[in-house]
């Protein structure tokens, strides 16, 4: 037994040690103002060529543009600040990229970064040539905004062919695009597809300043992640998807098994605070755009809390699995329920809705959606007189066990009667009109269409009336 472990100390000792490096001491100045990128890459590129280590930056504030992790040899590498800052360093001038489509500040024209990371390879399968194993904590990123303005190519970190990739401790201030952007590629003309793998990003703070941003967090392409107890404020144009936006933009990238829990969303632009695109499921992206789940999160003063955004096969979704749950989680003063265009596959528990109070937005705002399910949820003063609106195509749509309190009129409308699922076990509390309607729905034209149905167990109390579809078949 003696020799056993004196043999694993020998073997211990001959393993070789990650190193810990100091950017002081490779003339790094947290106090001088002046531009610290070359002593930051002098820095990393010691710990690429050993094989990996520690990057320490002291407490201070650094300028840096472009700290560059270009290909698989900047593996195994953790950047460890102290509160550190640093400050974005940005040209003196944009360019005009993509035909004039942007006038960006960025080098890389797809997605750059102040810190970027890019395996520099494409079209991967898997992550064996992915950068692995980063770990960035303790760092305050921050970007004048209100100074130079938004820019959709430029974030603070930025990603493309990472694995096994974490943020932890962290703030973002001030970004022109994203906070984190984990891309599908930094520039298209060289490279795109490198493999994304377990991202994690835990336990920090994601402030836009002046909602003249683009994202805290994009997700393009990524095989597994996790956003947890992070806050995200004041972010995001009313032109862009929202605080969190997951979005595959092919049908070959991956994008699946994503969770997004504990955090709070406050002053929120854009679509929905979290919007997530669901694609086409199939071989080419790995049986992709699913096992999403978004949980025990607070939303304040958003436009949406949620948008999902299905494709146009979305009637052709037929299984009982849910795509995204959205569990346990509360929205305050939204202009709507959700914005759901063409989705599919969608379960909302013990989700609470409270003041949401635009007249004219409905849930369902474009093609349709199938296999839509509330469930144990409230609703608690929505100002659209025809309550959670479902507009044009629809399939299953069903409410189960939830509470309608203080509508300005009718609780829920199904534009399509065909679209009517499971009504169940529902209290219909209080309205403010008098003849208020459970619900509403177009013409049906025939009564077979009635008996069918499954609608049964609903309380109703206040000025609702009872549900009584023979109202809108068809004289």
């Amino acid at each position: 037994m003696q020799k056993i472990f004196l043999i694993t100390l020998l073997l211990v000792s001959l393993l070789p040690s990650a190193r810990t490096l100091n950017v002081v001491n490779f003339g790094a100045n947290g106090k001088d103002k002046i531009d610290d990128t070359s002593a930051f890459q002098k820095c990393v590129d010691q710990l690429a060529s050993e094989g990996g280590g520690t990057m320490e930056i002291p407490n201070g504030i650094y300028y840096i543009s472009h700290l560059k992790f270009f290909g698989k040899k900047y593996s195994n590498i953790t950047i460890r600040g102290f509160s550190s800052t640093i400050r974005q360093i940005l040209p003196a001038k944009r360019i005009s990229a993509h035909n004039g489509l942007y006038q960006t500040f960025a080098e890389r024209l797809s997605a750059d970064g102040c810190f970027v990371f890019d395996a520099m390879v494409s079209h991967q399968q898997d992550d064996s040539e992915s950068i692995k194993n980063i770990k960035i904590s303790g760092v305050k990123f921050e970007t004048d905004v209100q100074k130079v303005g938004f820019d959709e190519l430029m974030h603070q970190i930025s990603a493309h062919g990472v694995s096994n990739f974490s943020v932890d401790n962290c703030s973002f201030t001030g970004f022109l695009g994203d906070g984190v952007a984990i891309n599908a590629g930094t520039d298209y003309r060289f490279n795109r597809n490198a493999y994304n793998k377990n991202i994690t990003i835990y336990n920090c703070k994601f402030d836009g300043v002046n909602k003249d941003n683009r994202q805290g967090i994009s997700i393009y392409y990524s095989d597994g992640f996790l956003i947890e107890n992070c806050s995200f404020k004041n972010i995001t144009r009313g032109d862009m998807p929202g605080a969190i936006d997951i979005e595959p933009n092919s049908e070959t990238q991956v994008s699946r098994n994503g969770i997004i829990r504990n955090c709070s969303f406050e002053n929120i632009g854009g679509l929905g605070a979290v919007t997530i695109h669901t694609g086409k499921s199939s071989s080419l992206n790995k049986y992709s755009n699913k096992n999403f789940i978004v949980e025990n999160c607070n939303f304040q003063n958003v436009r949406a809390a949620f948008c999902i955004v299905g494709h146009e096969k979305f009637m052709e979704y037929k299984t009982s699995e849910n795509v995204i749950r959205i569990l346990n989680s509360k929205v305050r003063n939204a202009e709507a329920i959700a914005d759901i265009r063409s989705g599919f596959g969608i379960l909302f528990s013990n989700v609470q809705f409270y003041d949401i109070h635009n007249a004219g937005l409905n849930t369902v705002t474009d093609g349709g959606a199938n296999g839509i399910t509330f469930d144990q949820c409230l609703f608690d003063n929505v100002s659209n007189i025809y309550g959670v609106v479902f507009y044009g195509k629809t399939t299953n749509i069903n409410f189960k066990n939830s509470t309608f309190k203080n509508f300005a009129a009718h609780a829920i409308t199904i534009n399509d009667p065909l679209g009517i699922g499971t009504i169940t076990d529902n209290v219909f509390y209080s309205s403010k009109y008098g003849r208020a309607l459970p619900l509403v729905t177009s013409t049906i034209s025939r009564s077979e269409i009635l008996s069918k149905l499954n609608i049964k167990n609903n309380q109703y109390f206040g000025t609702f009336k009872h549900i009584d579809l023979q109202e809108f078949l068809k004289k």
